[in-house]
């Protein structure tokens, strides 16, 4: 872990911008489309090489992978690492992301957000058995991406 006596280390939390290129390969991935693993995989790295070069140049002291392998939000994330979730069909021009206390707060926000961004889940996740762990390569990858890029 990096420490500090002298100042305050700078970082940011949570997920920043992805590049078009990857958020077209993690759309087709979440609508189960096919596309093509390897070139997904490169397109991956690349971005994450990218991200974690422009945090260096900007100085930022604790850098991350901009929560770019985590698919397209941090449930999603989860619900590939970890088993014990059922998908089930949301009724036509329902929007499960519509519920929330930040929906709430943040109206505006999010009105600019969904007219931007295609919101069309036509799935939705519950748990009707406990969840356990799944896919350990994932996370060991994701691990790799933030080692090995700084």
């Amino acid at each position: 872990m990096k420490r500090s006596t002298d100042r305050i280390l700078t970082t940011h939390v949570g997920s920043l911008i992805r590049p078009q290129p990857l958020q077209e390969f993690l759309r087709a991935k979440q609508a189960g489309k096919p596309f093509d693993q390897g070139a997904y995989d490169k397109c991956l790295s690349d971005a994450v090489a990218d991200v974690v070069r422009r945090q260096a140049e900007a100085g930022i002291d604790v850098i991350s992978d901009g929560e770019f392998g985590k698919s397209i939000s941090w449930s999603q994330y989860a619900l590939e690492r970890l088993s014990g979730f059922e998908r089930r069909q949301v009724k036509p021009g329902a929007n499960p992301f519509q519920r929330g206390a930040d929906r709430r707060r943040f109206v505006e926000f999010y009105a600019e957000l969904d007219a931007r961004e295609e919101i069309a889940p036509e799935v939705t996740r519950v748990v009707p058995e406990p969840a356990d762990r799944d896919d350990q390569p994932l996370a060991d990858r994701d691990v790799e991406s933030t080692e090995g890029g700084a």
